[in-house]
């Protein structure tokens, strides 16, 4: 069964879905619509894939499809800048209610030593202004898928390093100096007595470094005498347990 993501003006759409608001008639929502699979490798064995598009909304459906070459800073925050390194096509689309149209990409060239990043963002189109005079806030939607052109000796691997507690925040640095991405899914900080708290992850791509962050409620942060920080990924789970000294606490 393929992975699929739908994107729905309910409130539950994944995080990895953007809103973004845009002036338009009154009254008008955002699309219901779906992406399958939600994130594609092109090597030697699959150098192109299909990306499916299904139009879940009662009307007609427009999206534009986007690259954009995907690396991440110093911090870890996400950059993303127009490339043409991969071929994809269409570029927009008009899909009618209760169908599905798809999207071809491709690579353009081998691998690198290095694992190449992008995300092909695919973005519902607002209808027109057809009431200038009277414009409103209307909610689109776009999902980025993730493509990656990993190297023909791809090691991923991932270093989580020591947590530190500082002003009531626990402090997780991670770093990736293999040559393709690994992906955290969940971080999680529990002291065995009743604290649980759980924070996303996200990609780490290679060669980068990133921190993430969780608050500690205060009091139950001075009463902890050390607590647990688990990073869990598809391919791995990491511990670390760190002493708590009160005065961090806040």
């Amino acid at each position: 069964m393929s992975t699929h993501l739908m994107i729905t003006r309910r409130p539950a759409w994944t995080a990895l879905a953007l809103a973004s608001c845009v002036l338009a008639s009154p009254g008008v929502g955002a699309a219901d619509f779906s992406v399958s699979p939600i994130r594609a490798e092109l090597g030697p064995s699959s150098p192109s894939e299909t990306i499916t598009v299904t139009n879940h909304s009662p009307g007609r459906l427009r999206v534009s499809v986007k690259l954009m070459a995907w690396t991440q800073d110093a911090e870890g925050k996400d950059v993303y800048t127009d490339s043409s390194d991969l071929i994809y096509f269409p570029r927009q689309m008009d899909i009618d209610k209760e169908s599905r149209k798809i999207v071809r990409v491709g690579a353009k060239s081998p691998p690198d030593r290095v694992e190449r990043a992008y995300r092909l963002f695919i973005e519902e189109m607002p209808d027109p202004l057809d009431l200038p005079g009277r414009p409103s806030v209307n909610f689109v939607f776009r999902f980025g898928v993730p493509i990656f052109v990993p190297p023909p000796d791809g090691k991923p691997s991932l270093d989580v390093q020591a947590p530190t507690l500082a002003k009531g925040k626990v402090v997780l640095p991670v770093r990736n100096d293999s040559n393709a991405h690994v992906r955290l899914t969940k971080i999680n900080v529990s002291d065995g007595a009743g604290l649980s708290i759980d924070a996303n992850g996200w990609y780490s791509l290679a060669g980068t470094q990133r921190t993430y962050t969780v608050d500690i409620p205060p009091e139950a942060c001075r009463k902890a005498r050390s607590l647990l920080v688990t990073a869990e990924g598809p391919a791995a789970k990491f511990e670390r347990r760190l002493d708590v000294d009160p005065a961090n606490c806040s």
